[in-house]
């Protein structure tokens, strides 16, 4: 069994759970539930949201794009509303994190864009315990591009063969493991939990 030294976890539906139907249900009320959903898919994979992620653009022009494109007559402070209240914590994850940190050395890993993370930053203490995250729009690419998991080993001052990745997303666990880390795909907190006793890690 590998000496894992650093634990670095995904954010979005690893650390707290993501419903981006929230928000779309409520500006896209007059829609079809299956027009949302398209709708959904058509923003989530469009070109704009990864330059959003990849920091190529800013928050307001962020809003003024997709505002403007969608027809959405909201102002900037209501969009940021509804652009971060797509999050809700997962209870038993902050325990745990806690419960990790002293016996190896902490990282977050995780594709998302300046609002997205001064919101999450802001509301959830358990992410002070990252002292040096890696957040796609600082470092420029998306995952799984290997450059942002080296990055990530660098954040936490750990090779990567000693660095332990969680992710929900199969392809980035996959794209961890390319580079040389251990991999885990998220499967809930008890199943992470029961993985982590079983590696010595808690």
């Amino acid at each position: 069994m590998r000496n894992i030294e650093a634990v670095i976890f995904d954010l979005g539906r690893v650390i707290v759970d993501v419903d981006i139907h929230r928000p779309a249900g409520f500006v896209f009320s007059q829609m079809s539930q299956a027009d949302v959903e398209r709708l959904i898919t058509a923003v989530m994979g469009d070109e704009l949201m990864v330059r959003f992620n990849t920091g190529r653009v800013a928050p307001q022009e962020f809003y003024e794009e997709l505002t403007e494109r969608f027809g959405l007559a909201i102002g900037f402070e209501e969009f940021k509303d509804l652009w971060c209240g797509v999050f809700s914590p997962i209870a038993p994850m902050e325990e745990m994190i806690r419960q990790l940190n002293g016996a190896c050395r902490l990282g977050l890993l995780s594709d998302t864009d300046p609002l997205h993370w001064a919101y999450l930053h802001s509301t959830y203490p358990v992410l002070s315990l990252f002292a040096r995250p890696t957040l796609s729009f600082e470092v420029g690419t998306v995952k799984p591009d290997p450059a942002i998991f080296l990055a990530a080993a660098k954040n936490v001052d750990t090779p990567v063969e000693r660095c332990l990745y969680i992710d929900d997303l199969a392809a980035n666990v996959r794209g961890a493991v390319a580079v040389g880390m251990t991999g885990i795909v998220f499967g809930g907190a008890a199943e992470l939990r029961a993985e982590l006793v079983e590696k010595g890690l808690l």
